[in-house]
């Protein structure tokens, strides 16, 4: 049992759409980032990650986007989004 129940989209030109459950597997089961934080996380399907509560929502997203950008796996206008209990993570723009 995770503290933690997030939502991972990908939104592009307006649409919406989960993070594939590949992607947050390739992602999450892999330690790209150097976090131990992460090996707190159990991906439960498209868009779903399960978390503990040492694992930001927010570093999440971060690095997650990285990643996936790292990879040219998402358009250059497509971004990330994870929310959390009420809380949207979005880019660093839009956390002021």
């Amino acid at each position: 049992m995770f503290a933690q129940k997030l939502r991972v989209t990908l939104v592009a030109g307006g649409v919406e759409i989960p993070a594939p459950q590949a992607w947050l597997d390739q992602f999450f089961m892999r330690d790209f980032t150097g976090s131990s934080a992460f090996d707190e996380t159990l991906v439960g399907g498209d868009g779903e990650l399960e978390a503990g509560c040492g694992v930001s929502a927010l570093e999440a997203r971060d690095q997650f986007e990285k990643w996936l950008r790292g990879r040219r796996m998402i358009a250059a206008e497509a971004e990330v989004v994870v929310a959390a209990k009420g809380k949207t993570f979005m880019n660093a723009d839009e956390r002021r």
